[in-house]
């Protein structure tokens, strides 16, 4: 299939009449202003906004022609010159057949439109691309047509791939299709060649076997990824010609659980939204491939998402060996907000499904699809389980090699569901009278298992959302596994060790990364930009609970220090990674030490403060109470007596410089055009200072520009295109841009500091 990138140079025209260029992947969104005078904060205080690009396109000729759209954010209509030739309402990828514009000069435009009632932070614009398909010929291979599933057994890696033909044309078609794959080093490893016959005007799917003698399978340890490439020939004519990846890799449900590689295997979840922080919800290369090494360092090996995410993100899973759980929506035909997919459900779901199943199918990562994230019809309400066994049988038309999670979370059933399982009329209006009442009779009688029983048979494993209470009891009485597929992050401790004493096969944190977009109004997030309550917060920096977490999956070789903030002792939720509190000299203050092992010895400046126990039965934390003088706090963890892991924090000194960090200096134009800059205030000794309160000031110059500045301040009002902003614990974060080869120099600069710069390199 041939294609052509037109992501960049978009025309937006603003109200003065001035014309900037806008390149995608992009999120407007989080370049306008929030509107804090009206109540609620679904899509974090954004109003509803509207965005429209325009560029000129040169249609190649073309037998088929398609305008893929990728990871379209609330709403887009979609122009070719004056015709509105789709609307899109989903992020899952959108074909549009545009082949009667071949062979000619359009303009394209795209108007987008967000809502402001959204159950989430959706962005304004596309999280992905767009780009031009096209056929040559009437004998083609379907867009996304392609996927490669793989067995071992033992000497040997068996491999089928699978490839939709279509025959476009008015007569029957003999056709060749040659499979070859390639080693990481893109050496042939295989090659076979099998001949079909198809009928016209019809769609075939055919399939290859390839067999590999010396194979390297694709592992959380070792991403090991090979090259499939496919050649359609039909008489001496090549029509078509595909290229995918793939990874050699087994993983499997039995009756044992989990296994991945014949190995058993507790599935440690991170729930992540679609933003990436500062940049909102677009999704380049380099983004998603920070946020995968993060969340692999934290000690996660799977991630699961509501709605399809990019192919980046895809991307970034497969080569960090990091499994993946999809949702295939939110919510289904029953609304869960007044602005989200209910609207558009009956009209594009299957579509939706055909869509999203054929990105999810060809990535490794890639272990399970979910029906939709605890949608009202898992209580039976609407269509309740018809649509959701429909909706699986739709996925397994596309892919059956995968499982399947249908979730759901405890909700207070209304009179006419108790009623209708039995329940006295009088207990009812009893229960109505007290808060709370509906809710404990349903507990009372098992309610949940009831109302859920039918929608949790559409799926092969149970999703538990925020109730691993129940899992003791109700794993027995389940026909399939059960996964906790979201648990708050604040419970760590009880949710996993639940999850382990039950045999239900992995725990996800929800969410695992700060996210744009707030809480649910009403749920104590009220003027907050952002949920600010995980493991990871929105630059990415792993917060003390994200090493506690770390030590409660199973790393117990991990140790971390903090400190109760003084200021907000009642306050469990404001543990801090810093022992410089001057405000508190001389006066008490609560440490904590997270740590695998038994008995914790604490140290300040090499002199003994204290021992306590830690271990499990006191949930692997040692607390003290201890003075606060400043110096060096060493914590000492021993285990079974011997010593086996230490950690420490220094006091800092008075603010004296800025540094800038950055994971490399080089950008690959061809795979991602932006680099993430961290910028830390740090004193004379060149440690960071998590409580300075300075603002620092960016400028670049170069082959680049400064495309967004940000920190994970919750209450930080500013937009993503100022130049000037305070840090937030110490830490600020920038994206910088690419606008063409050479070097890139990035400043930062800040009162009383001494300034820092960096140099970057873009390269082809």
């Amino acid at each position: 299939m041939n294609f052509l990138q037109v992501n960049d140079n978009w025309k937006v025209r603003e109200s003065d009449g001035f014309e900037r260029r806008l390149d995608f992947p992009h999120d407007e969104l989080i370049f306008r202003q929030r509107d804090y005078s009206a109540g609620g904060n679904e899509n974090g205080y954004y109003r509803s906004e509207k965005l429209v690009a325009r560029r000129s396109v040169d249609f190649p000729r073309a037998y088929k022609l398609w305008l893929e759209i990728e990871g379209a954010r609330a709403v887009a209509d979609v122009y070719v010159g004056a015709d509105c030739v789709a609307t899109v309402t989903n992020p899952a990828k959108c074909l549009i057949d545009v082949t009667k514009y071949a062979g000619t000069t359009q303009t394209v435009a795209l108007s987008f439109l967000s809502f402001d009632r959204s159950a989430g932070y959706t962005g304004l614009g596309l999280s992905g691309g767009i780009r031009l398909l096209w056929a040559s010929d009437s004998l083609y291979i379907d867009p996304d047509g392609v996927f490669v599933t793989t067995e071992d057994d033992g000497s040997r890696a068996l491999l089928s791939v699978y490839a939709d033909i279509t025959n476009d044309g008015d007569k029957a078609r003999s056709f060749a299709l040659s499979a070859q794959t390639l080693n990481a080093r893109m050496r042939r490893v295989g090659k076979r060649m099998r001949k079909f016959k198809i009928r016209a005007h019809t769609t075939k799917r055919v399939t290859v076997p390839l067999k590999m003698m010396r194979r390297f399978e694709w592992s959380l340890s070792d991403a090991y990824l090979y090259t499939l490439t496919l050649a359609l020939t039909s008489g001496e004519l090549e029509t078509d010609n595909a290229c995918v990846s793939f990874g050699i890799r087994k993983c499997e449900i039995t009756s044992e659980g989990f296994e991945f590689g014949n190995r058993p295997t507790a599935l440690n979840g991170a729930v992540v939204s679609h933003d990436n922080g500062i940049i909102g919800c677009s999704s380049p290369l380099s983004a998603e491939t920070r946020k995968a090494r993060v969340l692999k360092d934290s000690g996660f090996n799977v991630v699961r998402f509501v709605g399809v995410p990019t192919e980046n993100a895809l991307v970034a899973l497969d080569r960090a060996g990091l499994m993946c759980i999809t949702d295939i929506f939110d919510g289904l035909e029953q609304p869960k907000a007044a602005g989200d997919g209910h609207l558009w459900f009956e009209r594009d779901f299957e579509r939706i499904i055909e869509a999203s199943v054929k990105t999810l199918r060809k990535h490794p990562c890639v272990i399970g699809y979910g029906l939709g994230d605890c949608p009202p019809e898992s209580y039976g309400r609407g269509k309740g389980a018809a649509l959701g066994k429909k909706i699986a049988e739709l996925i397994r038309s596309f892919d059956d090699t995968r499982f399947i999670v249908a979730s759901a979370k405890e909700t207070v059933p209304t009179r006419e569901e108790m009623l209708r399982l039995g329940v006295r009329a009088e207990r009812i209006h009893s229960a109505e009278k007290s808060e709370g009442g509906m809710l404990s009779l349903s507990r009372e009688k098992s309610m949940f298992r009831d109302l859920t029983a039918d929608w949790f048979a559409a799926g092969d494993v149970s999703g538990y959302a925020f109730l691993y209470p129940r899992y003791l009891n109700d794993v027995p009485l389940s026909e399939n596994k059960v996964l906790g597929i979201a648990s708050r992050p604040d419970k760590a401790f009880d949710a996993i060790s639940e999850c382990k004493r039950s045999g239900v096969l992995g725990e996800f944190v929800s969410p695992a990364i700060d996210s744009l977009g707030g809480g649910a109004a009403g749920d104590g997030y009220g003027g907050e930009r952002l949920r600010s309550d995980a493991d990871i917060d929105l630059t990415l920096a792993r917060k003390s609970r994200s090493f506690y977490r770390e030590i409660c999956m199973g790393r117990k070789n991990k140790s971390a220090i903090v400190v109760i903030d003084p200021d907000v002792e009642n306050d469990e939720g404001a543990p801090k990674a810093s022992w410089y509190w001057p405000r508190h000299l001389g006066r008490p203050v609560t440490v904590k030490v997270y740590t695998g092992g038994d008995v914790v010895a604490l140290y300040l400046d090499g002199k003994l403060v204290g021992r306590k126990l830690a271990g499990k039965i006191n949930k692997y934390v040692a607390t003290f109470r201890i003075n606060y003088y400043p110096g060096k706090l060493e914590a000492v963890s021993f285990r079974k007596g011997s010593e086996f892991c230490r950690t420490s924090l220094e006091s800092v000194s008075s603010p004296k410089a800025l540094r800038l960090e950055c994971d490399n200096k080089n950008i690959i134009l061809s795979e991602s055009n932006m680099k993430f800059v961290e910028i830390a205030v740090t004193d004379k000794e060149g440690r960071k200072v998590p409580r300075a309160q300075r603002s620092v000031e960016v400028t670049v110059t170069g082959e680049g520009e400064l495309f967004a500045l940000g920190n994970a301040d919750p209450y930080l009002t500013l937009p993503a295109s100022v130049k000037t902003i305070p840090v937030y614990e110490g830490r600020a974060l920038m994206a910088v841009k690419a606008t063409g080869e050479g070097k890139i120099v990035v400043k930062a600069t800040g009162e009383g500091l001494l300034s820092a710069k960096i140099t970057l390199k873009a390269k082809p």
